[in-house]
């Protein structure tokens, strides 16, 4: 359901430019490209199913969407490694995510954006 509500919200803004006048849709080939930290979903699958629910019978009906999930950064001060994690590695819903380090298995905070970093509407 998170990811129903976030691509409510991307869905909308995109709908909105595409009001514009100024953007010329006709016969052009649409790529959505969004860009969101990997605390911001709580999976990739969900989310691109949300976008095709969305979109369709709307002016984004054809569009692709072109998903980039930023990773987790862990940064363990003990031994001072610094990387990114797999996806699933800490529960979104933590405040404050921390997972054992892959190096040497102390517990270390782990970095990443919660929201979304970026959306681009590419015509071609």
């Amino acid at each position: 359901m998170h990811e129903y509500g976030l691509m409510e919200e991307v869905v909308k803004s995109l709908l909105a430019k595409l009001e514009d006048p100024a953007v010329d849709t006709e016969g052009a080939e649409m790529e959505v490209v969004l860009k969101v930290g990997a605390l911001a979903i709580h999976s990739a699958a969900a989310t691109r199913q949300a976008f095709e629910v969305l979109v369709k019978g709307t002016k984004l009906d054809k569009s692709r969407l072109n998903l980039i999930v930023e990773p987790l950064i862990l940064s363990c001060a003990g031994c001072g490694f610094q990387g990114s994690l797999p996806e699933g590695a800490v529960d979104p819903h933590e405040h404050l995510p921390l997972a054992p380090c892959p190096q040497c298995g102390a517990i270390s905070p782990v970095t990443g954006s919660r929201g979304v970093e970026s959306i681009e509407l590419v015509l071609d």
